[in-house]
C-alpha cells in the first residue's frame, strides 16, 4: 500500500457517515458500492473520496432510492456533472429545439453529430428524453416526426453496438411497448433509450412499433415471441396502476420492467412487483 492521501479506518469512517461498519462492508462486497484501500494486514482504509461516496449514498437511500440501485445512480450522477463541466454555457437543449422548430436538417444534424461525438452518454440521453417529452407538448407532428427521423438511427446504432456481442440465442429477451394512447403511436424514441439500458443487463428487448391494449393480445405475442417478459415504457406518465397489476397476478412467470419519470417516487417495486427505471 502506497499512497500520500489521508486515510481512515472504518470505525472513524462509521463515526463521520453514521453507517455501521458491518454496513459498510456489506456496501463493498454486495454492491461494489465502494472500494477502500487495503493494508498489507488486510485492514480497510478510507479515502475522502470514499467518506464522500458513502454520505452520498446515505442521502440517495434516505430519499428512497433501494442500496442495489445507488451505484448506477452515483455513477450516473458523476457522469452527469462531468458532461456539464465539458459543455460550460453551452445550451444544447435550446440549439436542438430551435433546429426542430425551423425544420433546420443542417443545423440539427450539427448539434446531434457535436453530442454524440463530444458530450457524456447520460448527459445526450437524458437530453433527447427532454427534447422529446417537450415536443409532444409544445411542437406540431410533423416537427416530432422530423426529431424522430434524426435521433433514432442514431440510437438505434448505439442499440446495435452495445448488444452486437451478446449471445442473443442465450440473452434474456423481453418485449418493450410504450404506453398505450388511443389514437397515437409511439416515436420510439423512449422505448430506443430504455433498450439500451436493458442491454447494458444482458437484456435484449424486441421493441414493438405500436403499443397492444389488449392484454391477451400481448400474452400471446409475448409467448409467439418466446419472450421471457414485458417492459412498459410510459413517457406521457400514463400509469395504469390496476392494468398492470393485474398483469403481474396473471401472469407470475413473467418479468416486469417499467420506465416512467420519478419511478422511485411511484415505489414500483413495491406496488406493481416489476422492476422500476426512471427515464433518463
Amino acid at each position: 500500500m502506497k499512497t500520500n492521501a489521508p486515510l481512515y479506518p472504518i470505525r472513524e469512517v462509521s463515526n463521520l457517515t453514521g453507517v455501521n461498519a458491518i454496513t459498510l462492508r456489506a456496501w463493498e462486497r454486495r454492491y461494489g458500492l465502494i472500494e477502500p484501500v487495503r493494508t498489507e494486514g488486510g485492514h480497510r482504509l478510507y479515502t475522502l473520496e470514499n467518506i464522500e461516496r458513502i454520505k452520498a449514498a446515505v442521502k440517495l437511500t434516505e430519499g428512497g432510492i433501494p442500496i442495489g440501485q445507488v451505484k448506477a445512480r452515483l455513477t450516473q450522477m458523476a457522469s452527469t456533472v462531468s458532461a456539464e463541466i465539458e459543455l460550460g454555457d453551452y445550451d444544447y437543449h435550446s440549439k436542438v429545439v430551435d433546429a426542430i422548430g425551423a425544420f433546420d436538417l443542417e443545423s440539427l444534424n450539427t448539434e446531434l453529430d457535436h453530442l454524440f461525438m463530444d458530450v457524456g452518454e447520460s448527459f445526450v440521453f437524458s437530453l433527447i428524453s427532454r427534447v422529446t417529452q417537450q415536443l409532444a407538448v409544445t411542437h406540431s407532428d410533423a416537427q416530432t416526426a422530423f426529431w424522430a427521423s434524426q435521433v433514432l438511427p442514431r440510437l438505434y446504432t448505439r442499440l446495435r453496438f452495445v448488444t452486437r456481442h451478446q449471445a442473443l440465442h442465450a440473452s434474456k429477451r423481453v418485449w418493450m411497448q410504450s404506453t398505450y394512447i388511443k389514437g397515437a403511436t409511439s416515436t420510439q424514441v423512449g422505448c430506443v433509450l430504455a433498450a439500451i439500458t436493458l442491454a447494458g443487463k444482458g437484456i435484449y428487448a424486441m421493441i414493438s412499433p405500436t403499443p397492444e391494449p389488449n392484454n391477451q393480445v400481448l400474452f400471446d405475442n409475448i409467448k409467439a415471441t418466446q419472450c421471457q417478459g414485458l417492459v412498459i415504457v410510459d413517457e406521457p406518465q400514463n400509469f395504469e396502476s390496476a392494468r398492470w397489476q393485474a398483469w403481474t397476478e396473471a401472469h407470475p412467470g413473467l418479468e416486469f420492467h417499467y420506465f416512467v419519470e420519478d419511478a422511485d417516487k411511484l415505489d414500483l417495486g413495491k406496488n406493481l412487483q416489476c422492476h422500476g427505471y426512471n427515464l433518463y
